[in-house]
Parts: structure tokens; sequence; C-alpha cells
């Protein structure tokens, strides 16, 4: 894809994790306490001493994290080869626990995907995207596994009874990373780039299932996966996910963590875990299918909608890269001055999606008064498509109530939107649902044809489609 490169990213989880496993352990159908030692430290732990010196030593690391891997493993019925684990002290665990998460995803061009979120009024225009990641680390510090060295990272100035649920979370990311190749699921390699949504769909499913396995070595009697349990542990989760976060980032922490535990959950509430390991050998194409499990169950996979399809503009030619955002950049955009429900719904019949970006001539203008520079957005066209014309219609108008300088059309199960100058926008509106129209043969809606609905042995063969 022109434009594409990847990259690391910065971390999803961090501050977000700590407070998804502080919800755990409030929420957990039985003492915490119930696991062995967690009431009095492993030998050679002290409490945390003022000012960041070594509370935790190497020796009581190793004692910890050999008797939880053993946990972990039993659990999630698969080896573990060794994991290298080691205390890391406050002077660096920021830099050091910051490129681990940033180890665990990469994605398509970070900046584009920052100059689309802020066209789209998700992060503030003037925020530094990577700074909003990587904020909080050193501040809410927790035990965090790097895929890269492929060796667990554990705060030497808290105490080990306080990092407990985040190990095992973090053991069953290495126990998976040992089976599954975290960076090769994140990424697979050429020819086959993964687009955002799917990135962020595959990475709902890596963080479901180490909340899955911590929970089950916290209730080993598999309590919480009853209905009315499984319900109240999702709106902890997903009120400690979002807490305190921007919008984006919330909704993002929500998905990853809450829908993703749910989309496992489900599965481990009616079989083994071998049908969890299946998930991974097919995982969810889109943030759609982990929102909706039946159409993943459907092989309800997303349209295709080819860069090729993005109009050229008068001064600025071709977009300089796109992405797909999928319907959870759709539900959050809509939240930002929608009732949550309202812009739940609107975003539930999505069909694909390509966003593009554009460079602009000039990125600033000089003011005829002398005032501040103006700061030039480079224009944006997005073009949607949805599983029927109602469905278009509806998110029609609720982009027109919220797009604000934005301009909407729609055509039939197609709606574009731009951002840009006004002179350009019917042709730029007009040029994107046309090259739609005349290329859709080749994108049309997945999971209707028999082939695409085609099972085997309970399993979506979805390598069919």
């Amino acid at each position: 894809m022109k434009g594409r490169i990847y990259r690391k990213l910065p971390p999803v989880a961090g501050p977000t994790t700590h407070a998804v496993v502080a919800a755990l352990l409030a929420i957990a159908p039985i003492a915490f306490g119930t696991l062995e030692g967690s009431q009095s430290p492993r030998a050679g732990s002290r409490q945390a001493e003022p000012g960041g010196t070594h509370a935790i030593t190497d020796a009581a690391v190793r004692a910890e994290v050999d008797g939880l891997v053993a946990r972990v493993t039993a659990v999630r019925h698969l080896p573990c080869r060794g994991l290298a684990a080691r205390p890391v002290t406050r002077d660096t665990v920021d830099a050091q626990i910051g490129a681990a998460l940033a180890a665990r995803i990469t994605t398509s061009n970070f900046g584009v995907e920052e100059r689309i979120l802020k066209r789209l009024g998700l992060i503030a225009a003037g925020a530094d995207y990577t700074k909003l990641w990587a904020a909080g680390p050193a501040s809410a510090p927790v035990a965090t596994y790097d895929p890269a060295t492929q060796r667990l990272l554990v705060p030497d100035f808290v105490p080990l009874d306080a990092q407990r649920v985040a190990l095992i979370h973090e053991i069953a990311h290495a126990v998976a990373d040992q089976r599954f190749d975290l960076r090769q699921f994140l990424t697979p390699p050429p020819p086959s780039p993964l687009e955002g949504d799917a990135t962020r769909a595959r990475l709902a499913l890596v963080e479901g299932d180490a909340t899955l396995a911590a929970m089950e070595v916290v209730d080993p009697t598999l309590a919480f996966l009853r209905p009315t349990t499984l319900s109240a542990l999702a709106e902890r989760l997903r009120a400690a996910a979002s807490d305190g976060r921007p919008p984006w980032l919330g909704a993002l922490g929500s998905f990853v963590h809450v829908d993703g535990f749910l989309f496992a959950a489900q599965v481990r509430a009616r079989q083994p875990w071998s049908a969890v390991d299946a998930l991974w050998r097919d995982p969810p194409d889109s943030s759609e299918q982990v929102l909706h499990r039946d159409k993943y169950e459907a092989c309800e996979a997303p349209i295709a909608v080819p860069e090729s399809v993005l109009p050229s503009l008068p001064g600025f030619d071709r977009p300089k890269a796109s992405d797909v955002l999928g319907e959870l950049t759709i539900r959050a955009w809509l939240a930002t001055a929608l009732p949550p429900d309202v812009a739940e719904r609107a975003a539930a019949g999505w069909g694909g999606d390509r966003a593009g970006i554009y460079a602009a001539a000039a990125t600033v203008t000089v003011r005829p008064d002398g005032g501040m520079p103006v700061e030039l957005q480079p224009p944006l066209v997005w073009l949607t498509i949805w599983d029927d014309g109602g469905e278009a219609e509806e998110f029609a108008q609720a982009a027109e109530a919220i797009a604000g300088n934005a301009n909407v059309q729609r055509r039939g199960e197609a709606v574009v939107v731009f951002w840009g100058p006004n002179d350009l926008a019917p042709a730029a509106l007009e040029s994107t649902l046309e090259s739609w129209r005349t290329s859709r043969g080749e994108g049309r809606r997945r999971g209707r044809t028999a082939a695409a609905s085609a099972r085997g042995a309970g399993r979506c063969l979805r390598g069919a489609r």
C-alpha cells in the first residue's frame, strides 16, 4: 500500500493494564489471597522503599515468577520453555517498560494515524500523539512482558503482592507468545500487511486471552464466566479501562481490554482452551467481528475498499497514505457528540471503509495582518460502506450532525465524508462515489455467499472466502 510503513506503536497497555488488573482484584469471585503465598512476601523481598531503592531482589522475582508460571501453564494448557525475568528500578522503568509495551504492536504510519484522528477530533489538534500513548508507565508501573527480548520486567520498588495479578497477566502473554509469536501475529510478513482496524482486532484477542487466563488463575471454579457475573465484570473492567483517559484512548482501551476479553471468554464459557487457541489460528478480521461475535461466526469479513477509489485533488494529487478505521473508530467518532447508545447504533451497520489523508502544498499560511501563522490541515476523504441503504442513511445523518466543517454525501450503501477546501468538496464527493460504483463488483459484502459461510468441524472455513 502506498505510503504504508511499519513501525512500533507506543503502548496500548501501560496504565490501562494497571487499572484493569485492579478491577480484576476488586471483582474476583474468590479472594485473591487464596493464591498460595499471596499474603506474605516471597523470601528476599522487602517493602517498597522511598526514593526507588531496590525493594525486590532477583531471587524474590525468580521465585515468584516460577510459581506463577506453573499456575498459568496449568490453566492455559500451554507449555512454557522458561521465562527470563528481572527487576527494574524506578529510574529505568519508564523507558524500559515503555519500549516493552511498544514491542507488543506495530501498525501503519503512526504520523498518518495521528493526522486522521486529529481531523476526526478524536485527539486534540495540538496534542502529541506519541506522548499521549507514552504517558503513564512511570506513574502507574506494573510488570510487563517484552516480546522483543522475551523477558518479564518487574518494577523493583512495588511489592510483589501488589503486582501479582499483573504478573499473571503478563506471564499469560509470554506463554501465548511462545506458542503464537505475538509480533508476527500482529504484523504478518508481506505480502499481507494488516490494516489498522484488523490490527486492533487482533490486539483485542491478545489482551483478551491474557485477561481470561488471569481470571481463571484467580477463579479456577470459572464462576466469573456465568452470564450475570461476566456482565458485571465487563462493566467494572470497562470503567477501569477508560477512566481518566482521552476519549479515543479510552475507547481503544475499553475495546482491547474488555471487548477482547469478552470475545475470548464467550468461547471459554462453552468450550476448552483449545477452542480459544483456534481463535489465534483464525483471528477476527475487524473490530466489527470483535464487537459483534455473530459476525465473526458468520464469516462476515470487511468489504475491501481499495485506495484507488479515493480521488486526486487539485493541488494535493493522490492521498499520501490511507487506512481502514473500522466500526470502533466510527463509534468513537460519533460518540464525541452523540449519546453512546446512538453512536453505537449508527456505527453498527458498518461494512468497510477507507480514509485517505493528503499532503498539503503548504502546511502554514502567513496572515496578512501579521498575526500568528495558521496551520493548514491536510484534506481527508473517508469512504464508508454499509450493510444497506438504511444503515448508510442513519450514519450519514449522524455524520452531518457532528462533522462541523466537513461535507457528507450518500449514494446507496456508500457514504463519503470530506474535510478540506469547500471549493473541492463537490468534485471530491462525486468522484469518490462514482469510483466506488465502478469498482464495487470486486468489493461486495463478505459472508453473503455459501463459500463464505461454509463450516467444518464447528469452525468457519474462513480461508474459503
